[in-house]
């Protein structure tokens, strides 16, 4: 009988595992996998999207890590020695880092903009070379997603020299961006140039404790000073986070300048002190539109002081306390374009397809220690006019200043209108680039000065050659993104440029020993790494000016690092 029990119980079983379907089976897997797409070519991976169909409701139900090494030594072009080496000396960035970048859990309900605001924050590292994160197979009611990530080199010994206006700045350090692999952000460097030399300690925390809380401090030992910062916040990591809130504080002693025709006419020591709480609030979405709600205090405080044996500057700027409560609003519209070779050598790069306000305003009074009282307004606005295959076009208008009630009048008030387009770069390795900026500032106080010249734009001048209380800069680029990548190790552009601009006085006052529209034209190489520190690109620029007076060296050499083309 016993016998006869067992042998039906297990037919019975044997009749379920045959009928029951095997987890793999109830699966559907993607064609499109990690390990099919190359990080190397940008448009590869803005082509390799799920062929899925995802069910509404369905959650995600398991998120995997793909890391790939700095170097693939299964490519015959990279299996080498030197490569090895590097690969085995690199710390891998750690999976709970790379995880506590993402937007989104294990159990949240899925959305493709989940996914595409975690590869937007991944491209943003300086420890990564690129991303990927795809939907890679549904099972049911549960999707899971892969996460597809290349380490970059980051341990990085700095030597070097860099120039720009007629000024030389050399600079020595060691950095790394993802200590042993952590994410976390810590350096030590020596910078010397025409104003100060200093040595400088940082240390940053993108992700305190696999949280999306921020934090870091730096100090800064100055020949004319010192330098010291600190901050944690809790920012709006995600388009759908609900709130942030942050906290910062800056003490910063340095020797400042005015210039005179490129020259420095007098010195002063400049105090600043500095604190900041905000918090802000998303109240509302719809339709890509979201409205976010700000507010906070500020403290800042200036002080400033002759040096001896320096000229006596004609008005030494007043000390002047601000502090005071704000409130204002972010309002966006979260769309976004992937595009190529805008900013970037072969990199793929996210621009907003749509617009960004915010507002401040702030009421300084004597009551809450402020020397004066002032109300504060500060305002930015940006938005897309054209987003295409292979256009891209934008313009922004900022204003900050305030308005002080004791002398019924504006201080400090500056406006600048911008124009950027883009044409040809994302499908094509030439392209053109142009902009245009106009900037207007009233009531400047002796402290600020509105320059332009080789640091800010016109590449042919010395740095500070004209000031003024109106700026206009004129740019146009024709600009080459060869897809050639020696020893897979770096790549290489090339540009082609004229620059025009001026600063003046409204009221005609000199504004330099050339008081014209200033011109230059120019030809460029760009360098940029795609394994080591990928977030800079030397930029190397030969430029002749046009204009100007006998003082100006017929060719101006400009070396430089730079985040952007």
């Amino acid at each position: 009988m016993c016998r006869r029990g067992l042998l039906v119980a297990g037919l019975m079983l044997a009749g379920l595992a045959f009928g029951a379907e095997s987890p793999d089976e109830a699966c559907t897997v993607s064609d499109i996998q990690p390990e099919m797409i190359d990080l190397d070519k940008p448009r590869d991976q803005l082509a390799r999207q799920s062929n899925l169909v995802i069910p509404p409701g369905a959650k995600i139900g398991s998120i995997r890590i793909i890391q790939r090494p700095i170097f693939d030594t299964s490519d015959p072009k990279q299996d080498n020695f030197l490569y090895h080496a590097l690969n085995t000396l690199n710390t891998p960035t750690w999976e709970s880092a790379l995880r506590s970048q993402l937007v989104f859990v294990e159990g949240d309900i899925y959305s493709p903009g989940l996914l595409e605001e975690s590869e937007r924050v991944l491209r943003q590292r300086e420890y990564l070379t690129a991303a990927w994160v795809g939907v890679t197979r549904l099972c049911g009611d549960e999707v899971e997603v892969s996460v597809l990530a290349r380490d970059t080199w980051t341990l990085l010994p700095t030597l070097g020299i860099t120039r720009s206006g007629g000024d030389n700045t050399t600079n020595a350090g060691i950095s790394d961006p993802n200590f042993l692999g952590s994410g976390k952000s810590l350096g030590i460097s020596y910078t010397k140039d025409p104003d100060r030399s200093e040595t400088s300690v940082f240390v940053d925390d993108p992700n305190v404790i696999g949280s999306h809380w921020q934090a870091g401090f730096s100090y800064d030992d100055r020949s004319d000073g010192r330098g010291r910062s600190a901050y944690l916040e809790r920012p709006f990591f995600s388009d759908r986070a609900n709130w942030r809130f942050g906290v910062a504080g800056v003490d910063d002693v340095r020797e400042e300048s005015r210039y005179v025709g490129a020259q420095a006419i007098a010195d002063y020591r400049r105090s600043r002190e500095y604190f900041s709480i905000d918090g802000g609030w998303r109240l509302a979405e719809r339709n890509e539109r979201q409205l976010r709600l700000l507010a906070g205090y500020r403290y800042e405080a200036f002080g400033f002081q002759p040096l001896p044996d320096q000229p006596a500057l004609d008005v030494l700027p007043d000390d002047r306390t601000l502090s005071y409560p704000w409130i204002g609003f972010d309002y966006r519209q979260n769309r976004f374009r992937e595009m190529t070779n805008l900013t970037r050598l072969q990199r793929v790069e996210d621009v907003r397809d749509g617009f960004l306000w915010r507002t401040e305003l702030g009421y300084s009074g004597s009551g809450l220690g402020a020397t004066e009282d002032r109300v504060v307004l500060n305002m930015s606005f940006q938005d897309s006019l054209l987003a295409t295959e292979t256009n891209y076009a934008s313009y922004g208008l900022s204003q900050s200043g305030t308005y002080r009630l004791d002398q019924d009048r504006v201080e400090n008030l500056l406006g600048t209108l911008s124009l950027e387009y883009f044409h040809g770069g994302s499908v094509r390795w030439t392209g053109w680039y142009t902009s245009l900026a106009f900037t207007a500032a009233r009531n400047l106080t002796a402290d600020q000065q509105l320059l332009i010249g080789g640091e800010n734009g016109l590449r042919g001048y010395p740095s500070e050659y004209q000031q003024g209380d109106r700026r206009v800069l004129w740019t146009l680029e024709r600009r080459y993104f060869p897809d050639w990548h020696p020893f897979k190790l770096f790549r290489m552009g090339g540009v082609v440029f004229v620059d025009a601009g001026r600063a003046w006085f409204a009221d005609g006052q000199s504004n330099g020993p050339a008081g014209g529209v200033l011109r230059d034209v120019g030809v460029g190489l760009r360098l940029a790494s795609s394994r080591v520190e990928v977030q800079r690109m030397l930029h190397f620029d030969l430029a002749f000016p046009l204009d100007g007076d006998d003082s100006i060296d017929a060719l101006q050499v400009l070396l430089r690092g730079r985040s952007r083309f």
